[in-house]
C-alpha cells in the first residue's frame, strides 16, 4: 500500500530533507545578514597570550568521529578530505570554510531523507578554536530568519541557540526549524559545537522533529555523540555537562536484537493456492512507504538512532496483510517516530480521493490506529502502529471494504497486534 500526494504549496518530507541537506552541501539562505565567511578567524595570532600552540597536534587515525552514526551494524568511514560541514550555513555565513586548519577529519552518513555529518578540525590554538565556536553562536543569535527557497515557496528558518548538553559555553547547540509559506515543517536540524583545546567538533543532524520537540531533538542526538565527545580528551579538558546525572532506570539499555523466535507470523494463513505468504525476514518488501497528505509516516528510516527490521506478509484475492517490526537503538527514537505519525493523523482527513479516519483502539501500549477508504469506490485499509520500548510494530490489512466496515477491520487488526505485543516486552529494559 503506497499513497502519495504532494500539494503544490506544501513542502514534502523529501523536499524538506533535501533542503536541509542543502544546509550541509549548498546552504540554506537566511536573510538579514551579509554574505560573509569566517575566514578571518584563520588569521588569529596564535602567539596571543593564553593561546596554546597546536603545531604538533594532529587527529589520531583511529579517532572515533563516526561512532554512533548510522544503524547498529553500520560502519561509517572517516576522511581527511571531503565537503564535511564547510557549507554549513549560519545566517548566510559559512563559518567552517577557509579557516586554515592544521588537521581535519569528516564523517557523513547522509542520504535519502536523512542528514548526519560531523567535522573535527584542529586550529592553531585553543583561543582560535574557542573564538570560532563563539562566532558560530553569535551568528545564529543575531540572524534575521526570513529567506527564499526559490520559486513561489518562501521558506523561513528559525535558529535557536540552546545550552549545550556537552558542557558550558563556549560549547553550544543550535536548533534550526523551518516553515514554508507559513506552514511549519516537520523536520529540524540540530548542530552541536564543542571546542576542546585547539580542536573544534561541529556536528549537524537532521531528523523529523517539530519546533515544539526542541528538547527531544537535542536529547536524541546526545547518545550517539558521547563516545566522540569523550575522545576529545586527546586535545584538552573535555567540558563537563551541567545537567545532573540521574540514577532512575531508563530503557536506554533495552536490547536491539530481534529474537529468532519472534512471533511476527502468528495467525497468518498457510501458503498455497491463491494465498502467497512471505515468512518473517529482515529483507522483505513489506508495505512500502506510507504517506498521509504528503507526510511519510512509515517506515521513517531517517529517524536518528538506526533500526533493525523484520517483515512478514500475506496476499490473497481481495485481501492483503502486512506486519512489520522495527527496533531502534533507544525508546526516544521510537517515541519520536510515533509523534510524527500522531501529528499526521491529527491533521490529515482527506487527500484527493483518499479519506483518512482516526480509529481509537486500546492495546495497552502507545498505539495509533487509522483507516483509509476512498471517496470514489470500494477498498479499505487499516494501519495500526504500536510502540513498546524501543520497538514499533505495524499491522495493516487491505480488503474490499468501505467506511462502514472500518470498525470491524480495526478490531481484527487490534486482535493480531495483541497476539504479538507480549513478545515486544524484550525491547524494554525492565519488561512490560
Amino acid at each position: 500500500m503506497r499513497h502519495r500526494h504532494r500539494p503544490g504549496r506544501a513542502i514534502s518530507a523529501r523536499a524538506l530533507a533535501c533542503a536541509l541537506t542543502g544546509a550541509l552541501a549548498g546552504g540554506l539562505v537566511l536573510a538579514g545578514c551579509g554574505d560573509r565567511q569566517s575566514g578571518d578567524l584563520a588569521s588569529a595570532d596564535a602567539s596571543t597570550a593564553g593561546a596554546s600552540s597546536a603545531a604538533e597536534v594532529t587527529i589520531p587515525d583511529d579517532f572515533p568521529l563516526s561512532a554512533g552514526m548510522g544503524g547498529p551494524e553500520d560502519t561509517v568511514p572517516t576522511s581527511r578530505t571531503g565537503t564535511g560541514l564547510r557549507d554549513l550555513d549560519v545566517c548566510r555565513t559559512t563559518p567552517l570554510r577557509g579557516i586554515g586548519t592544521r588537521d581535519r577529519m569528516v564523517a557523513d552518513a547522509s542520504g535519502g531523507e536523512s542528514a548526519d555529518t560531523r567535522e573535527l578540525v584542529v586550529l592553531s590554538g585553543a583561543d582560535e578554536a574557542t573564538a570560532l565556536g563563539e562566532e558560530i553562536a553569535a551568528l545564529a543569535t543575531g540572524c534575521d530568519t526570513d529567506g527564499e527557497t526559490g520559486g513561489s515557496d518562501r521558506m523561513a528558518t528559525r535558529t535557536e541557540v540552546l545550552e549545550s548538553p556537552f558542557g558550558p559555553t563556549p560549547a553550544t547547540t543550535l536548533l534550526q526549524t523551518h516553515t514554508v509559506d507559513g506552514v511549519p515543517g516537520t523536520g529540524a536540524t540540530v548542530v552541536h559545537v564543542v571546542p576542546v583545546g585547539p580542536a573544534l567538533l561541529v556536528t549537524s543532524t537532521y531528523g523529523q522533529w517539530t519546533r515544539d520537540q526542541a528538547r527531544r531533538a537535542v536529547d536524541d542526538t546526545v547518545g550517539p555523540l558521547r563516545d566522540t565527545v569523550a575522545a576529545l580528551g586527546a586535545f584538552g579538558d573535555v567540558p563537563v555537562s551541567s545537567e545532573e546525572p540521574t540514577d532512575e532506570p531508563t530503557d536506554e539499555a533495552a536490547p536491539t536484537e530481534i529474537p529468532a523466535d519472534f512471533p511476527l507470523a502468528v495467525g497468518l494463513p498457510a501458503d498455497g493456492g491463491d494465498v502467497r505468504v512471505s515468512p518473517p525476514s529482515p529483507d522483505g518488501d513489506g508495505i512500502g512507504e506510507v504517506e498521509m497528505c504528503g507526510q511519510v509516516v512509515w517506515p521513517q528510516r531517517e529517524t536518528p538512532g538506526g533500526l533493525r527490521r523484520l517483515v512478514a506478509s500475506a496476499a490473497a484475492p481481495e485481501h492483503h496483510e502486512w506486519r512489520e517490526l522495527v527496533v531502534h537503538t533507544g525508546p526516544e527514537h521510537a517515541s519520536s517516530a510515533m509523534d510524527v505519525l500522531r501529528e499526521a493523523v491529527a491533521e490529515c482527513r482527506t487527500d484527493r480521493n483518499l479519506v483518512w479516519t482516526l480509529l481509537e483502539r486500546d492495546t495497552g501500549h502507545d498505539t495509533v490506529t487509522v483507516g483509509l477508504t476512498y471517496s470514489d469506490g470500494l477498498g479499505s485499509s487499516v494501519l495500526q502502529v504500536t510502540r513498546v520500548g524501543s520497538a514499533r510494530l505495524l499491522v495493516s490489512t487491505y480488503g474490499e471494504g468501505s467506511l462502514a466496515s472500518l470498525d470491524g477491520q480495526a478490531d481484527e487488526v487490534t486482535g493480531t497486534s495483541q497476539n504479538i505485543l507480549p513478545a515486544m516486552c524484550v525491547f524494554t529494559r525492565t519488561g512490560c
